[in-house]
């Protein structure tokens, strides 16, 4: 066991944090000056043409400002990114700025606190907010770390001592159990008696496809069964929603933390907000809030609005603690979960999407945890983190990457049987990330577009993976100085040719996605190509999702073999994986075959048949233009 220092150890990540903290506000700000603001937008970063529609005072006297924006029926809340808590800038008509804090949040209103306590009459006009970063969450993170970094003969403390490596976890006695699901393949039920019969801590390492979230599930029912209370967490909301939406399924009493903005529509009715406005107590609530209002128009002695507000939020605690409290289950984001909300730890914590968690934010849930399983892939996108500074001195290591080297083989399980992708596209991965320890389902093994009832059948359709390679073509990377992101015209024509070409052969738009690691493409493409319901994103924003055929620019293209960000082998894993049925990608093998892993890849491409000149598809004009046919 290594002799972890405790104290040392959690007031190093306290110092991490707060660089991360200082840099992320930094880029934001940086963001603002470089970004255009539907970019911005279209990320949940900004909000423009905000109405005025309120003022009033907060706590010590600090200016409260309540905007709003009207939201289509059916339309996500433009505020689903932000959070109370978290930093903002606001930009007035007269073009002023000013720092405040978010006070409250709802689908179509933010009231924010000016960080400032002299009152100025706020102009008319449109508004705009500029998010800066997400204090509440460094505020929980913080939190979490120092009630860790004291805690002493608790099972929160024994639980920290075993994922820190310091004590011994116990082999795992896998649980002979009745599985709620019968369809679990053999390497799923090995995963959750594993995880169901470990005392403190598992991993379950879910590779693309292989029904991680359906482990999972099984799991926590389980666990439910046996009068177990579980938090089931995961960095991102899609994430989380992926497991609420089958607990609601399965009729497991489950409550959502979390803004119900920031939740899918038809999950909103299992949200805490939604689950508090229907206790029996809201009808007395309503009645105490009568009164104290009535008590303030009256001008009441101070003593008597006190007293009234009070009660008022003794009752709401009390409704809060009672809508928790029965909960078998808890889903929230890492950075959602409120620990005042908990008097007790949970018996079990899942900790989804494991990989994409700093160890910090991790231990916002893991601070409340008797027991914990992780689930996730190591070869899949790491946490994004702002400061290079904070990365190098350890924040870049997550806590999934250290359990995977010093817990033993019996409290690990790989899934190896994967639902999703053509075997060709698989193997790749499989060779290249898992030992080729993948297995292709017979449902999926040999599956192509030209299978689906409305796709006809042709050279494309017929072929699980295409390999457009460009070298020769001219088609150079460029440099958008705005953006501060690499893109490529001629690769963005070519993948407006490949996309135009299948939806000529039947493939709807909703089935085809246009993927590539750089912003600047991604914005090229969208402006090239309008589709309804074709979906063009970065690789980052696309974890976790699939499409029947996905189209892959790599973008990069020079006469010095320089490929970037694209060294990092696992934001490529998760590019390569994400297609069900064909997989285009379109890259310059004289730039990217100077990598050890994209010389790999063309070689594999050469070996299935899949490797084309860009010549192939068609003649190659100049880079405002794809092949002609």
């Amino acid at each position: 066991m290594t002799q972890v220092k405790i104290p040392k150890h959690f007031n190093h990540l306290l110092d991490l944090i707060g660089i991360e903290r200082e840099a992320e506000r930094q880029e934001n700000r940086k963001e603002l000056e470089r970004r255009p603001v539907e970019m911005r937008e279209a990320a949940g970063k900004t909000v423009s043409r905000l109405n005025l529609i309120a003022e009033d005072t907060a706590v010590g006297d600090y200016p409260l400002i309540v905007l709003s924006k009207s939201v289509k029926e059916g339309a996500m809340s433009p505020f689903q990114a932000i959070n109370t808590g978290d930093n903002v800038m606001v930009t007035m008509p007269n073009l002023q700025t000013a720092d405040g804090t978010v006070y409250r949040v709802s689908e179509t209103d933010i009231t924010v606190a000016l960080k400032r306590k002299t009152r100025h009459e706020m102009p008319a006009g449109l508004y705009r907010i500029d998010l800066l970063g997400s204090e509440a969450t460094y505020y929980r993170m913080a939190e979490a770390l120092r009630n860790l970094r004291g805690a002493k003969n608790s099972s929160v403390a024994s639980l920290r001592d075993v994922i820190l490596g310091k004590d011994k976890p116990g082999k795992s006695k896998p649980k002979s159990v009745e599985f709620f699901n019968r369809s679990l393949n053999r390497y799923q039920k090995q995963a959750a008696q594993m995880a169901l019969g470990a005392s403190k801590v598992a991993v379950i390492h879910g590779p693309p496809g292989t029904g991680k979230t359906t482990v999972l599930i099984e799991i926590i029912r389980q666990a439910v069964r046996d009068n177990q209370r579980v938090l089931a967490c995961a960095p991102s909301n899609i994430a989380v929603d992926n497991i609420l939406e089958q607990l609601v399924k399965y009729g497991v009493n489950t409550v959502r933390l979390g803004h119900p903005a920031r939740v899918m529509e038809d999950l909103h009715h299992a949200t805490l907000d939604a689950l508090v406005a229907k206790h029996p107590s809201q009808r007395e609530l309503l009645r105490l809030t009568t009164q104290k209002d009535k008590l303030t128009r009256n001008r009441a002695p101070k003593a008597e609005v006190s007293a009234a507000w009070k009660e008022i939020r003794n009752l709401e605690k009390s409704i809060l603690k009672d809508v928790v409290g029965s909960a078998s289950v808890v889903c929230a984001t890492h950075g959602g979960f409120k620990s005042s909300l908990f008097k007790d730890p949970f018996d079990l914590v899942i900790l989804d999407e494991a990989s994409q968690a700093t160890e910090p934010l991790s231990w916002v849930c893991l601070a409340k945890a008797k027991k914990a399983i992780f689930a996730g892939d190591v070869f899949q996108l790491p946490p994004t983190i702002y400061s290079p500074i904070a990365a190098k001195e350890g924040l870049a290591v997550t806590l999934l990457e250290q359990l995977k080297t010093i817990l033993p083989e019996d409290n690990q399980a790989l899934l190896r049987v994967q639902y999703r992708m053509n075997e060709t596209i698989m193997r790749f991965s499989s060779e290249q990330f898992y030992k080729g320890k993948l297995i292709a389902d017979k449902t999926v093994k040999e599956h192509l577009l030209s299978d689906l009832p409305s796709v006809q059948h042709s050279a494309l359709t017929a072929r699980p993976m295409v390999f457009v390679d460009t070298a020769g073509t001219g088609y150079d990377e460029g440099w958008d100085e705005l953006l501060e992101s690499r893109y490529n015209d001629g690769e963005a024509g070519l993948a407006a040719y490949f996309h135009e070409m299948l939806r000529g052969l039947g493939v709807s738009a909703k089935q085809v996605g246009l993927l590539t690691p750089y912003v600047a493409q991604v914005r090229r493409l969208r402006k090239r190509i309008e589709d309804r319901g074709l979906e063009i994103d970065t690789v980052d924003g696309f974890q976790g999702r699939e499409k029947e055929a996905i189209i892959l620019s790599l973008v990069r293209s020079n006469d010095r073999g320089e490929v970037g960000f694209l060294s990092d082998t696992r934001r490529m894993n998760v590019a390569l994986t994400r297609a069900r049925r064909l997989l285009i990608v379109i890259g310059d093998s004289a730039t990217i075959g100077r990598h050890p892993f994209y010389c790999a890849f063309i070689d594999h491409a050469e070996k299935v048949g899949a490797h084309s000149s860009a010549y192939e598809w068609g003649s190659v004009g100049s880079t405002d233009s794809a092949p002609a046919r």
